[in-house]
């Protein structure tokens, strides 16, 4: 007869122990966000950010004070990406961009306020800009 209560009351415990535990964020795998991975930039990188960061802030665009400029990444272009690459007036020559030249995301990309901006590898300067859709 006493084993038929200790069952119960194991089970209600293990159950009020299991429901009223809190989960440790710590505990669960997450993929890491661009705002917590720490990168190193060259110094002509970093030159290439400056100048995205100059070119957004004197742009247009409507999200441009609400940009994080500490969250960047940066990837490099195609031979398709100038197809999307537009200037403050209008698309950009095709020559404008080749491979080695660079797509640099400012901002956070979970809204929209954030800039791609394109700049040249050798020069640093920026080409354009993509629009965001």
């Amino acid at each position: 007869m006493q084993i038929i209560k200790f069952i119960p009351l194991s089970l209600c415990a293990l159950l009020f122990t299991v429901g009223c535990s809190s989960v440790d964020n710590n505990d669960v795998p997450a993929v890491t966000a661009d705002s917590n991975i720490e990168i190193s930039l060259s110094p002509e990188q970093q030159k290439a950010v400056d100048n995205s960061i100059d070119f957004i802030e004197s742009s247009e665009f409507d999200s441009k004070d609400r940009i994080d400029t500490n969250i960047v990444t940066i990837q490099n272009a195609d031979e398709r990406t100038w197809e999307n690459v537009w200037s403050m007036v209008a698309q950009v020559d095709k020559h404008a961009v080749d491979a080695t030249d660079w797509i640099i995301t400012i901002g956070d990309r979970s809204g929209h306020d954030f800039a791609r901006i394109v700049c040249d590898s050798d020069t640093y300067e920026v080409i354009g800009y993509i629009p965001i859709e």
